[in-house]
């Protein structure tokens, strides 16, 4: 593990203090500092769900590449230090989670919009090797395996009756299709989309508000 601070003197395993921040989906976040000793950064401790991978299939080489390749290169998530079987460490940013109303908040709406735009414009190829993208691997693929299943816990007895008409997957499933039509008309005159980075867990909870710099407070990069 490469992080300066951590390095220059012995650390004892008292002095270490872990806090845990949340219990994802995927994975359990920790906070690990020593508050014994000024100026020595926190970092954050990922340890990955032993059964995530059942539930969201995750190579986990690909993935740690894709990370560094993001924030050594494009400036993008934070740097990895070190990666072990059940998790790794990366850099920890001193931010705060948005808020639902912070994401509906116009000014911060609009950063949003332009670190996703810088996103999108990271070249595919950097990540992963340039071969053509099967339609099994694609969002049309993984909507495929999906809706069953989404179907199937809608129409579990624990679930209220309200549930499914609030996730109206037929309506869903229709406005789906018919954009997935449209797809596939302008692909057929222009070919066949342009391969982007994109990210499938977009939302307040998940997305960070960096403590703002004050020389520059509306910098859209403090939206991570």
């Amino acid at each position: 593990m490469n992080v300066s601070t951590w390095c220059n003197r012995p650390i004892a395993a008292t002095e270490i203090r872990v806090d845990k921040v949340s219990g994802a989906l995927t994975n359990d976040v920790f906070f690990v500092s020593c508050p014994s000793t000024p100026g020595i950064s926190t970092l954050l401790l990922r340890i990955y769900d032993p059964f995530s991978d059942d539930l969201l299939p995750r190579p986990r080489p690909q993935e740690l590449k894709t990370l560094h390749v993001l924030s050594t290169k494009y400036k993008i998530g934070p740097l990895i230090y070190g990666t072990f079987d059940n998790g790794r460490l990366e850099q920890y940013f001193d931010s705060v989670p948005l808020s639902a109303d912070d994401v509906r908040d116009p000014e911060i709406s609009r950063w949003i919009a332009t670190r996703m735009a810088e996103l999108h414009q990271v070249d595919v190829d950097d990540i992963e090797d340039p071969s053509p993208l099967r339609r099994d691997e694609s969002v049309e693929g993984d909507m495929r395996i999906c809706l069953p299943y989404a179907r199937e816990v809608l129409s579990l007895p624990e679930i209220t009756s309200s549930l499914p008409r609030t996730f109206n997957i037929d309506s869903f499933v229709n406005q789906w299709e018919e954009y997935m039509r449209h797809i596939s008309l302008v692909e057929a005159k222009e070919g066949a989309s342009r391969r982007v980075l994109a990210h499938n867990d977009v939302r307040c909870g998940n997305l960070l508000r960096m403590n703002p710099n004050p020389r520059n407070p509306k910098d859209h990069r403090q939206v991570g």
